[in-house]
């Protein structure tokens, strides 16, 4: 499946301003375009480039009708989180992303 990585928009964090973006495998169904998965993250560069802080913000995956967003959004700002689905959307991310370096979309 193709993988997509698409900016969204700035958000302001308790950490900085950072950046939302959306990552995604799809895959045609029906005529639909279907997620599978699809993850946004808020990625906060640190001012003193030593380190960038990156959060998983959304999970969605489509044939399972799953939508869980483990940090609200409101007017570009953070304004709270679950710590529960926060905890699992990070074990997941962290999986995904090892999975998509070996199918070879990272160098």
């Amino acid at each position: 499946m193709p993988l997509t990585l698409e900016y969204l928009h700035k958000v302001q964090t308790s950490s900085g301003q950072g950046r939302l973006y959306s990552l995604s495998h799809t895959y045609v169904q029906n005529g639909d375009l279907m997620r599978d998965p699809e993850m946004c993250f808020i990625v906060v560069p640190d001012p003193g480039a030593t380190e960038t802080l990156i959060y998983p913000q959304m999970y969605q995956q489509d044939s399972l009708g799953l939508y869980e967003e483990s940090v609200h959004i409101n007017g570009g700002k953070v304004a709270g989180f679950i710590p529960v689905w926060q905890a699992s959307h990070c074990t997941f991310a962290n999986r995904w992303l090892k999975n998509i370096l070996a199918q070879g979309f990272l160098k």
